[in-house]
């Protein structure tokens, strides 16, 4: 059906500053790609505009943590590990189940501070990789299964550490920090079988003139048949989606001042240089978040919304809890989809929650005023209409 609509003069003119404003706010496209500039903003939003509800997971105090890293959250169980106590898994509530293996030297055991801890939930498995190239499996219940040697090619054997390690639909992905000695193509990820055979990997186009840490990683959302990382480097303008059968392009970074140059001083940075730090890909929007290289100039968040293609800079507080004006601004923060509905995932001190109602589900010990830590549950509304 054809729709006519007169106007008049004024509401033309209306019309026409208001497509003037969204051309002007929208991100801009290159072949067909979103293309990023972190000061690229129509208006500022709260990032309490993108979020529906907030849940707090105390860790139960039947072991005492002064932290615990590298979580993976799934629909049952929540997996992370401690410097001391080693891999742990705990119930949806906090709940302490088990010990994942144990530290130690032996054959069936991982080194503190010399792993990195997967999880596949699907075949309830946990590996742990030990640098160079050892790598353990245990049930979720604990139980060592094998020690496999993994098969890498002559050139990475010995030579890299992986940053993130992933279980991606039974494959194991190993993603780096821009690693490669000057005069090397960087390595960006190398996909491994579980039997410990190589499969493939994937370096940048052109080798480094000078090293710098400038690739960063966050999970993407994962869907019932796939599982998709969002991998990028400060020094290229491509960010790529990477899953077992298909590795693409899905944004840009646009030209500027603002990029990192490979010819950058790195000991004195241009002031005008700003990295993007990390990256949250949701099905609605992206949440990217810029830091200068200059220590104490601002911090840039901004929120890409997908559907209309419009960049928001999100407020600088960062509020995420209204109840105690609670900010993830400086704080650690992933993603997680559980359940089907996707969470941006925290950490803090219990202490720092107590007087949030139901919040903690047991009071702070007198001789442990900290408390264990807190995972911090932000879910994110289904429907977002900014």
């Amino acid at each position: 059906m054809l729709i006519k609509v007169t106007v008049n003069c004024g509401t033309k003119i209306q019309f026409l500053l208001f497509f003037i404003l969204l051309s002007c706010s929208s991100v801009n496209k290159k072949e067909g790609l979103p293309v990023f500039f972190p000061f690229d903003a129509s208006s500022t939003i709260d990032l309490v505009d993108v979020i529906d509800t907030v849940m707090y997971v105390q860790f139960d105090d039947s072991i005492l943590l002064s932290g615990i890293g590298n979580l993976n959250l799934t629909d049952s169980f929540i997996i992370g590990t401690n410097k001391k106590y080693g891999i742990l898994r705990f119930d949806l509530k906090g709940r302490f189940l088990n010990t994942i293996g144990s530290v130690g030297q032996g054959p069936e055991e991982y080194q503190s501070g010399n792993y990195n801890m997967a999880v596949d939930a699907v075949n309830g498995i946990v590996y742990a990789f030990m640098y160079p190239d050892i790598l353990l499996s245990y049930s979720l219940t604990g139980e060592f299964l094998q020690r496999v040697h993994l098969q890498m090619p002559e050139k990475e054997s010995g030579m890299y550490c992986p940053d993130i390690f992933q279980v991606q639909n039974g494959l194991l992905y190993f993603y780096y920090m821009n690693s490669g000695a000057v005069g090397e193509k960087p390595l960006y990820w190398m996909v491994m079988n579980n039997d410990g055979t190589f499969v493939k990997c994937r370096r940048g186009p052109e080798s480094r003139t000078s090293f710098y840490e400038g690739v960063l990683l966050v999970n993407n959302y994962t869907s019932v048949d796939d599982s998709t990382m969002i991998y990028w480097d400060n020094f290229n303008d491509t960010i790529f989606h990477v899953t077992p059968s298909s590795e693409r392009a899905a944004y840009l970074f646009d030209k500027g001042d603002f990029r990192l140059q490979e010819t950058d001083n790195l000991s004195s940075i241009p002031e005008e240089r700003i990295r993007c730090s990390r990256i949250i890909d949701t099905k609605k929007f992206l949440l990217l978040t810029w830091v200068p290289e200059i220590t104490g100039k601002e911090v840039y968040c901004n929120l890409y919304d997908k559907h209309t293609g419009i960049t928001y800079k999100l407020r600088n507080d960062m509020i995420y809890d209204k109840h105690g004006d609670l900010s993830v601004r400086n704080m650690w923060m992933s993603y997680a989809r559980l359940k089907g509905r996707e969470y941006l995932v925290a950490l803090t001190k219990a202490y720092k929650v107590e007087n949030i109602p139901g919040a903690l589900h047991q009071k702070l010990d007198a001789d442990d005023l900290e408390g264990n830590p807190v995972l911090v549950l932000i879910r994110l509304k289904d429907d977002i209409s900014l």
